[in-house]
């Protein structure tokens, strides 16, 4: 089974994202991240057999000693650059050095290897190609500040990932309660 370990985030939250995404959802090329699939991936294991998945969960427990915080999304951008664009994502502004610490921290107990240019963000959309690359550019210009909202980070998801020719169907294998 596809695995990844992610923060879900707040229905709240991704109605303001899909507003956002609604700007760009009649461009041609772009294929939007359903609302309710929307959060921020912390690593993405691949495939993963039954037997593995429970030993990385029993792993991930240490999650349930770190305390809650606050995070916040702010501005629209995009990987890996304007001159390539592949996807769309959304930023973390407060947070964001906890969130980089969780992720050493589970890439360390789980044994694999840091990615150096980890950069928290929610993807929002992924570009196969652009017909009106000066839209897209004219929506992240104006977009480049937004603010989005502040939650409190209360739990972290170990996820399957089934895909389908409708798109990907997450669903939670085990939740840890931060604190």
């Amino acid at each position: 089974m596809r695995t990844f370990i992610a923060i879900p985030c707040p229905a709240n939250l991704k109605e303001k994202i899909s507003r956002v995404q609604n700007h760009i959802g009649d461009m041609r090329g772009i294929k939007l991240v359903e609302p309710e699939n929307i959060h921020l991936t912390l690593e993405f294991l691949g495939d993963v057999d039954e037997k593995r998945s429970e030993g990385i969960a029993k792993k991930l427990e240490f999650i349930e000693g770190i305390g809650p915080f606050k995070m916040s999304l702010r501005g629209v951008g995009v990987f890996p650059s304007l001159n390539y664009i592949r996807v769309i994502w959304v930023g973390v502004d407060e947070g964001k050095e906890s969130i980089i610490d969780l992720y050493k921290k589970i890439v360390n107990v789980l044994d694999l290897k840091e990615d150096k240019k980890f950069h928290p963000h929610l993807t929002i959309g992924r570009v196969k190609f652009l017909d009106d690359k000066e839209k897209l550019l004219k929506f992240l210009n104006e977009n480049r500040e937004k603010v989005f909202d502040r939650f409190d980070v209360r739990k972290i998801e170990l996820m399957e990932s089934k895909l389908t020719p409708k798109g990907p169907v997450y669903s939670v294998l085990r939740e840890f309660k931060l604190g």
